[in-house]
């Protein structure tokens, strides 16, 4: 029950569904009507129901059935409608993880390499979408054209360089602490005016 409302939420076994409209999704939410009010199309390896935005409602995060993890849809909890609505790109955002006491959240994805390229973006959710204001980009692997950490701002889609921390071509073992007080300390930089 979420905000006096019950809600049902289903992973399927699509091939055991006659009802044709169905049989092409893993995850099914309902109402207490058993009304559909979300189809996920394509498989899921599950669901987790949590505050994602930590506005005081359970929110849903729907996990990927891929080889690279932390690739989500969210479903956000919407009050003004008393019901679950998609966020537009949070896809693009693996790994998500809210910046304590701000709106702000970043994401890490492998960029080639054995994970020794690497990416991590920062973002924010307004009108169930999401927008990316910051980039950390971790070069490791051997040929690159510069080896280090390179911080970008964005702004409508483009890319502003605002520092480079040179280092060797290697995997970065210190890549998540780096990346994780990294936002911590600088997010605020990054907000658009």
């Amino acid at each position: 029950m979420i905000d006096n409302k019950k809600f049902y939420f289903e992973r399927l076994d699509t091939h055991f569904w006659k009802d044709k409209s169905i049989q092409d999704c893993n995850f099914i939410l309902f109402d207490s009507n058993h009304d559909t009010l979300y189809k996920h199309d394509g498989l899921t390896s599950g669901y987790e129901i949590k505050d994602f935005n930590e506005d005081g409602f359970e929110d849903i995060q729907l996990n990927y059935l891929f080889n690279d993890p932390g690739v989500d849809d969210l479903l956000l909890y919407d009050t003004n409608n008393t019901n679950f609505k998609p966020v537009k790109n949070f896809d693009n955002f693996p790994s998500a993880i809210k910046i304590k006491g701000s709106d702000y959240y970043y994401s890490y994805h492998r960029s080639g390499c054995a994970d020794a390229n690497w990416d991590s973006d920062l973002f924010y959710i307004q009108n169930f979408e999401c927008f990316k204001i910051g980039n950390i980009s971790g070069r490791g692997c051997i040929g690159e054209e510069r080896n280090g950490i390179i911080i970008s701002k964005i702004k409508d889609d483009k890319k502003n360089e605002l520092e480079y921390i040179k280092r060797e071509a290697e995997y970065y073992e210190d890549k998540w602490e780096f990346i994780e007080n990294y936002w911590k300390k600088n997010y605020k930089k990054f907000i658009p005016n």
